[in-house]
C-alpha cells in the first residue's frame, strides 16, 4: 500500500527536503504551508499543496483526511531578527503543533512524526527547548504512534555565518572550543523518513563531523576565500543581550539565551549522513557570488 503523508511546514528548508525524500520513496505527499506562493515555488513535486495556518485550527479542518501519517516541522523561525516574529517558541511551536495533533487524531491518523531539538539536561528549561518538548509531551498523550527526531542543528540555520564572515570579524566565545555536529537538511530529511518507517519512537541525530565552533568558522571563511578573524567576546554579553531583548522581542531574547548556552558547551549527537559543513559553505558561497 502506498504511504500517504501530510508534511506540515513543507515550504521551509527541512520541509522541502522531507517532501523530496518521501517522493523519491514513492509516497503520496500532501504539502501544507501558510504561504501559497512560497508553497507553489518550493513544493512543486508534491501531489497536493494545501494552504493553512496551524495557529488557526479552523484552517486545518480536513487537511489530514485520507492520509496515513503526518510529519511536522512547523515552528517559529530560528533567525534572531524581529521581522521573523515576536512570540516565543513555547507560544508558537506548541499551540501550532497541538492543533495539528488534534486534527490528526480527528482524522484517524495512525503515525505522527515531529522534529524537536537535541538538548543536554541543563538546556531543557530554556524556552527554545521547552517549546519543542511541550509538543512531544502532547504526542505522548495522544492516541497515535509517534516518532520524535532531535537534531543538533541544521546547516540551513548556519548559513548566516557566511554573511557574518563576509562582513568582517566573527565573535568567538570561550575560544570557540565547544563541539557540535550540525546536519545537512537533506540528510536529516532522509533520517526522518527512515524514522517514520522504523520502530524507535525517539531518536537523536547529528551530522558526520563533530567540529569545534572555531573549526566551523574557519570553514566559513575558507569558503569565501578569507582567513579567519575572530574577536573574543565574554558569553555574558550574549546572555545579557538575551535578557535585555525579552521585553522588546521575546523570541529573539530567548533565542539569544539559548545560543549563549550552546556556544560554550558540547552539543554532539550520534553521527549520520555524508554531507559536510565545509562543502555546504562552499556551495552557499558560490550562490552568493552568482
Amino acid at each position: 500500500m502506498t504511504e500517504r503523508a501530510l508534511v506540515a511546514g513543507a515550504a521551509g528548508a527541512l520541509g522541502r527536503e522531507v517532501v523530496l525524500s518521501m517522493k523519491e520513496r514513492g509516497f503520496y505527499v500532501r504539502a501544507l504551508g501558510r504561504d501559497r506562493a512560497r508553497l507553489e515555488a518550493t513544493c512543486n513535486v508534491a501531489d497536493e499543496r494545501v494552504v493553512a495556518d496551524a495557529l488557526r485550527p479552523e484552517t486545518l479542518r480536513g487537511v489530514c483526511d485520507g492520509m496515513t501519517m503526518v510529519f511536522s516541522c512547523v515552528g517559529a523561525s530560528v533567525i534572531p531578527m524581529p521581522q521573523y516574529g515576536f512570540a516565543t517558541f513555547s507560544k508558537v511551536d506548541y499551540p501550532a503543533n497541538l492543533n495539528l495533533i488534534r486534527e490528526a487524531e480527528r482524522s484517524g491518523i495512525q503515525r505522527f512524526g515531529y522534529v524537536s531539538t537535541f538538548a543536554t539536561p541543563n538546556l531543557k528549561h530554556l524556552d527554545f527547548v521547552r517549546g519543542h518538548e511541550l509538543v512531544v509531551e502532547a504526542l505522548k498523550r495522544s492516541s497515535m504512534d509517534y516518532r520524535v527526531i532531535r537534531p543538533t542543528g541544521l546547516f540551513s540555520a548556519m548559513e548566516k555565518i557566511l554573511l557574518v564572515a563576509s562582513r568582517g570579524i566573527v565573535p568567538e566565545f570561550q575560544g570557540g572550543l565547544a563541539r557540535t555536529n550540525p546536519i545537512h537538511d537533506a540528510d536529516l530529511a532522509e533520517f526522518c523518513v527512515d524514522a517514520l518507517m522504523g520502530d524507535k519512537r525517539e531518536l537523536d541525530v547529528g551530522g558526520p563531523e563533530p567540529l569545534t565552533r572555531r573549526e566551523i568558522a574557519e570553514q566559513a571563511y575558507s569558503a569565501i576565500g578569507k582567513t579567519l578573524k575572530t574577536r573574543r567576546v565574554p558569553v555574558s554579553v550574549l546572555s545579557g543581550a538575551g535578557l535585555a531583548l525579552r521585553p522588546l522581542c521575546p523570541r529573539v531574547g530567548h533565542l539569544f539565551t539559548f545560543i549563549a548556552k550552546i556556544l560554550v558547551q558540547d552539543v554532539v549527537a550520534p553521527c549520520y549522513g555524508e554531507r559536510t559543513i565545509g562543502k555546504f559553505f562552499q556551495e552557499s558561497a558560490g550562490k552568493m557570488r552568482s
